[in-house]
């Protein structure tokens, strides 16, 4: 049946959700979207943000009732009523979501915020995933939410802080294999190779064919800057998982470590699913050989996938380096629209300000970025 929009005029505004990066132009699309990836969508929905781009579509009565369902106290009141906003969903299709938005909302509070968290975790978005683990910490201290704070902690470059989770975690769930491998991770990201040494040697007893332990030893050698090494480690890690496709990213980083930068590339290729990840590993193999156009192409094909505020962050340097300071600010911008606390957005943004001219605009991003960060190195004490 042909369905028209509730909307008759063209909207060349797109909403952005957060989570997902996603870009809709109408509100049918917004339905379709909270309708399929409702978990990542309850921030967005009643949103102020989402309520003025109703609004400037000139639905004002869409507008009214959304500012009405925000004073529901239900998750599923809340869900529901947006997806009921226009006759959009069939009635089984709203039934069928009601029943997993109850027994979501019947769940334990940190249980929720770490579902939420590892979404924006696998999203690209760990320092926002940060914010609602450590909401749930405070909760309820669970092995596998520790574990995962680690993982987030190690995106961010913060291994130290990755490992202190990481032996909490282990301290409750000693047997837990993934949890061992990850504290391993995070103490040869730390350059605390004996312990790292010491724990491989745990994980080998307890799973010694585990891709997982050559792939460690492969990263403890590339650190080392023992590169054949390393090499053979993370060969042997591919040939047992040839399905996990970071082994093959390691061993690319291996070869563009030691200048052999078509091999990388050629390596990279060897992968079947070409998809976000894949994209983005292209574009750094290509901006090491400062082949800028080309890793400028790549990440635009990752951004297919999906709008992440790292990827857009990557894109908007990659567009500086290259002296296109418009695209450069246009795309930081996009950036910062979706994670408007972003610390590697923040930084890039106050230097295309820099590059710009702009050098009290620089001086005075630099300064919200450095409050930023002090306010949350404080609230993290």
């Amino acid at each position: 049946m042909l369905q028209l929009c509730v909307s008759q005029q063209l909207n060349i505004v797109p909403f952005s959700f957060k989570t997902t990066g996603i870009r809709v132009y109408s509100f049918e699309e917004a339905l379709y979207h909270v309708y399929h990836y409702w978990r990542e969508s309850v921030d967005d929905i009643l949103s102020d943000g989402m309520i003025s781009w109703v609004g400037q579509m000139d639905l004002p009565l869409l507008a009214t009732g959304m500012n009405d369902l925000k004073k529901k106290s239900s998750l599923v009141a809340r869900v529901l009523g947006f997806l009921q906003l226009v006759d959009y969903f069939d009635r089984d299709e709203l039934d069928q979501l009601k029943v997993d938005l109850q027994a979501w909302e019947q769940r334990n509070e940190w249980e929720q915020l770490k579902e939420r968290a590892d979404s924006l975790a696998n999203h690209g978005q760990p320092g926002e995933a940060l914010a609602l683990y450590k909401r749930a910490l405070n909760t309820a201290e669970s092995a596998l939410l520790l574990n995962n704070m680690g993982v987030a902690y190690m995106q961010l470059g913060a291994p130290k802080d990755a490992m202190r989770h990481l032996t909490r975690a282990l301290a409750l769930a000693p047997e837990n294999f993934d949890i061992l491998l990850h504290y391993t991770e995070a103490a040869i990201l730390s350059g605390e190779y004996k312990t790292a040494g010491a724990s491989l040697a745990q994980a080998e007893e307890q799973k010694p064919d585990d891709s997982g332990i050559p792939f460690l030893h492969g990263l403890m050698a590339h650190l080392k800057k023992n590169h054949n090494e390393a090499l053979i480690y993370f060969k042997h890690a591919a040939k047992l998982s040839p399905e996990i496709d970071c082994y093959v990213y390691k061993i690319a980083d291996v070869l563009c470590a030691i200048h052999q930068y078509d091999k990388a590339l050629a390596a990279l290729k060897r992968i079947p699913k070409k998809d976000a990840a894949f994209h983005a590993k292209e574009a750094e193999l290509h901006a090491a050989t400062g082949s800028l156009p080309a890793a400028i192409n790549a990440l635009q094909q990752a951004l297919t996938f999906g709008e992440a505020p790292i990827l857009l962050t990557r894109l908007a340097a990659y567009h500086r380096q290259n002296h296109d300071l418009q695209k450069a600010e246009a795309t930081i911008k996009k950036a910062l629209a979706i994670a408007p606390d972003n610390n590697p957005a923040l930084l890039e943004s106050a230097r295309i300000k820099k590059s710009l001219g702009r050098t009290r605009d620089y001086q005075a991003a630099l300064n919200v970025l450095l409050k930023g960060l002090k306010e949350k190195y404080r609230a993290s004490v």
